[in-house]
């Protein structure tokens, strides 16, 4: 295990986001189901909704809020992810507000978004760190707003692979992925409805695709919140 890589995700990140194996190009159906459920009519009579992607990696997502006329907003800790995010818009003629951000720190004033999505982010980090990132979606969501946030759950493959730091918290070491040296925290159905106790209204769901013969699996929890 590199231990740069533990005191420092911004370079982890970096290094995958050069190589474009690690930049998907489609975006997850269960964000597209939940923008094009959820916003659609609004987006076609207007006005224009404010969006931000937190944890924009290789652009996917910000490119479809772009698609659908968003005025959309996208942070990352990797400098190397909000360059090809912003080399991506800019082939496609889009533009968006691309800052280097923290997700426990995002740089916008509160109540500036009616959407807040957040794939796969949350969960790299400890569960304090888990709790002010939801913190900050329930703070920069207009009342009314709504978010989509996907983090993994404690049946994850990954879940007990590693050096345990607290309860469902671990700094990983399997060599499966490209996530060795990673603090990753999972979250179990009452921790889960816990931790998103502040917004007015919670939905989730579970996905969960096998690998390995069936052997091992990605679990992940799929939330959408009101705030």
């Amino acid at each position: 295990m590199q231990a740069d890589r533990y005191h420092d995700p911004a370079r982890h990140w970096d290094g995958l986001h050069v190589l474009e194996r690690f930049r998907p190009i489609y975006p997850s159906e269960a964000v597209v189901r939940f923008l094009l459920s959820g916003f659609r009519e609004r987006l076609q009579q207007g006005p224009r909704l404010s969006a931000l992607d937190i944890g924009v990696g290789g652009g996917r997502h910000t490119r479809l809020l772009c698609e659908l006329g968003f005025d959309t907003s996208g942070v990352d800790i990797s400098a190397e992810g909000l360059k090809q995010t912003e080399d991506l818009l800019a082939r496609l003629g889009f533009q968006a507000t691309l800052k280097s951000a923290a997700m426990t720190e995002l740089p916008f004033e509160s109540n500036s978004f009616d959407v807040v999505i957040s794939y796969g982010v949350f969960y790299y980090g400890t569960a304090a760190d888990m709790r002010r990132a939801i913190a900050e979606v329930h703070r920069v969501l207009k009342a009314g707003g709504r978010a989509f946030v996907v983090v993994r759950t404690t049946d994850d493959f990954r879940h007990g692979k590693g050096q345990l730091l607290e309860e469902d918290t671990y700094l990983l070491t399997i060599s499966e992925t490209n996530e060795e040296g990673t603090v990753q925290h999972f979250l179990s159905e009452p921790a889960l409805r816990a931790a998103f106790a502040a917004f007015a209204g919670l939905e989730f769901e579970k996905m969960e695709v096998s690998f390995a013969a069936r052997t091992a699996k990605n679990s992940d929890w799929l939330i959408s919140v009101v705030k």
